[in-house]
């Protein structure tokens, strides 16, 4: 979208774009602070149904105000768009971080940014809110070392998940969210898992070289590969940290974040 200023927000440069928007770099001309705007691709913004989600994840940062949580400093409205302008991170997404900086990433680093990440998660799960798109492409890294979790446009309030919608980023999705059904706090969990599976080696147990009918079947099957088998300096403790938190059935995967967290903090490391 060609735009130079929107009300007293001055267009500096696209940022990147992704599936329905597009993000932009302006500076508040009143504050003279730098901001991210959000604007919803012209083609999306005649569709009712994503103006009306577009809304809703504006109110979602609204109401989660959380360190580890990106802010949203405004919602305007005009006639041809809606534009989410939102704290200007001064940094690089965790999937940058990742393949352009660290490679797998050291334990004590990865647990230090896991843990920051599952702490928002709580923040966002007792607040009633599911992310439903966890994954380093999601969590910003700034300039001082800190996670900030973007993105909540799929989330939605707990009681009101949409029954058969099959939402989220295909290699971070768990079972239930691949077939729409039962999709609750357990299912960011699971996207959990991948991410510090990611954080440690690199790279996604599952690959998206083959169909999504075959790379969902994969995942409902569960068994994922070893961390190990792409990363042969993961430990055994992290390991089974990931193995409760990817477990296909629910009923052997973590429960809670709470539990999560107390695990992680349990490692010692050398």
């Amino acid at each position: 979208m060609q735009v130079s200023r929107i009300n007293n927000i001055e267009i500096v440069e696209e940022l990147g774009s992704g599936g329905t928007a597009s993000v932009l770099k302006g500076v508040d001309l009143q504050t003279g602070q730098l901001v991210a705007v959000k604007v919803l691709w012209n083609n999306l913004f005649k569709n009712e149904s994503m103006r009306k989600r577009f809304i809703f994840e504006a109110n979602q940062y609204l109401y989660l105000r959380h360190p580890g949580i990106v802010s949203l400093r405004d919602f305007i409205i005009k006639d041809e768009a809606y534009y989410l302008v939102m704290e200007f991170i001064d940094g690089v997404n965790l999937e940058e971080y990742i393949n352009k900086v660290s490679g797998p990433v050291p334990e004590p680093k990865a647990i230090q940014i896991m843990s920051e990440i599952l702490g928002a998660i709580e923040y966002a799960h007792n607040a009633g809110v599911l992310h439903l798109d966890i994954k380093p492409a999601n969590i910003m890294l700034d300039s001082s070392g800190k996670i900030k979790i973007l993105d909540f446009g799929i989330s939605n309030d707990e009681s009101k998940v949409e029954s058969g919608a099959v939402m989220g980023s295909p290699l971070y999705m768990s079972p239930e969210q691949t077939t729409g059904k039962n999709v609750d706090k357990q299912s960011d969990i699971y996207a959990l898992g991948i991410t510090l599976f990611q954080l440690l080696t690199g790279t996604t147990p599952l690959r998206g070289n083959v169909s999504r009918d075959e790379l969902f079947e994969k995942i409902r099957n569960g068994n994922l590969p070893k961390a190990k088998e792409f990363y042969p300096f993961v430990s055994d403790a992290l390991q089974q940290i990931i193995d409760r938190s990817t477990a296909a059935n629910k009923s052997q995967r973590y429960s809670n974040i709470k539990d999560f967290q107390k695990d992680l903090s349990r490692i010692k490391l050398n």
